[in-house]
């Protein structure tokens, strides 16, 4: 055993929890307790269970199950746990963990994941490992994918056996979308991030290099603001004191607020916003595909290693259009802000659809998710 490991199991040893109980028998086990909060909105808290599966919580018998095997591994621990519990239906909101698409179920068991963020082929993220998981394709099933739009279905079509059905966000989808009430001006989506120094996005981008664009953009907001006598809020991702001193130093003196983020309120945040300004933010698509006006500013374009962090990706779109643009300056600023902000709702819709229409979707209350379940449950 590496080193690695030892220290990974010593870690699970002294921090995790452990049931020494048999898992509940349901007709739904959720892989993963990633964003639970959103299928409780659907099922009650009784009718499914829970396979942990980030080294929180561990099943003694069911270890102890797999030591008679002499076959412990965490992937032969989730199977052992999935056969027991011989659920209907195995779901998960963590579509990028490559695990669960090797994840062996009873014959008459489906596996759904559905998407949780807008992917990319960036370091970290599920597309950047595709080449890897393409030559393991025939281990990978996942019976049901629900993705954002066709073309991240056929990405995950390349290493993943299973149909694909198009939904946009099921985190969007719970929320009914409510665009008369106006309460925020101007509403810019945090791309902050607490991250280490050294840290890089790619092999020549670092942190300096995206906080330099990021701070460039942010400036030209300012005086934006400033200049036409508007107001801003900033949407924060965390509730961090460092985040929202990042955009104080930068808007301290201008009419601006800081909002930290409220996980559940956030689609309704959007709803109330006259304009939402994004620029790599999953709740910036979100926003779109429920209509708000939303200006996108792709200050992430550097280089070819950076490419799926474009507006739009995996589609490809031009660099510049109605409501987006890579050219971050003054005048381009000013320029794509105005022209959305003169636009009345029904116009942008038509703009909105000209431009994107095939990228976004918005499948009010989740009705696909809902009958997928209600079939499979029968």
């Amino acid at each position: 055993m590496s080193f690695k490991k030892i220290v990974i199991f010593f870690k699970i040893l002294i921090f995790a929890k452990f049931s020494l109980k048999f898992p509940d028998k349901k007709k739904i086990l959720l892989f993963d307790e990633n964003l639970e909060f959103f299928l409780m909105k659907y099922i009650p808290k009784s009718k499914y269970s829970v396979l942990f599966s980030r080294s929180k919580n561990y099943n003694i018998l069911i270890i102890l199950k797999l030591l008679t095997k002499f076959k412990f591994s965490q992937l032969n621990y989730f199977n052992e746990y999935i056969k027991y519990v011989d659920p209907k239906v195995v779901l998960t909101f963590s579509d990028n963990y490559p695990i669960f698409y090797k994840l062996k179920v009873p014959s008459k068991s489906k596996k759904i994941f559905a998407q949780a963020a807008y992917r990319t082929a960036s370091k970290d993220d599920v597309f950047f490992y595709s080449k890897n998981l393409k030559k393991i394709k025939k281990l990978n099933k996942v019976d049901e994918m629900l993705v954002f739009n066709k073309k991240i279905g056929d990405k995950y079509k390349n290493f993943i056996n299973g149909n694909i059905r198009i939904i946009g966000s099921f985190k969007s989808n719970a929320f009914k979308v409510n665009l008369k009430k106006k309460k925020y001006d101007i509403l810019y989506i945090s791309s902050w991030r607490d991250r280490n120094k050294d840290w890089k996005l790619t092999d020549t981008v670092d942190l300096q290099k995206i906080i330099s664009a990021e701070v460039k953009l942010l400036n030209h907001i300012k005086n934006y603001v400033n200049k036409y006598n508007r107001q801003i809020t900033i949407y924060g991702k965390y509730k961090s004191d460092k985040e929202k001193n990042f955009f104080k130093n930068i808007f301290e003196g201008s009419n601006w607020s800081f909002k930290v983020n409220d996980r559940l309120r956030s689609y309704i945040i959007c709803d109330q916003a006259k304009l939402i300004i994004s620029t790599v933010s999953t709740l910036g698509y979100e926003a779109l595909a429920r209509g708000s006006k939303v200006v996108v500013f792709n200050y992430m374009n550097f280089d070819k290693s950076t490419a799926s962090k474009n507006f739009c990706w995996p589609y490809k779109i031009a660099s510049k259009g109605a409501f987006w643009t890579d050219e971050i300056s003054q005048n381009s600023c000013d320029k794509i802000i105005n022209n959305v902000s003169k636009l009345n709702l029904r116009e942008w819709k038509r703009v909105r659809d000209k431009n994107v229409g095939q990228i976004l979707k918005y499948d009010e209350d989740n009705k696909i998710l809902k009958s997928l379940l209600k079939k499979f449950l029968k």
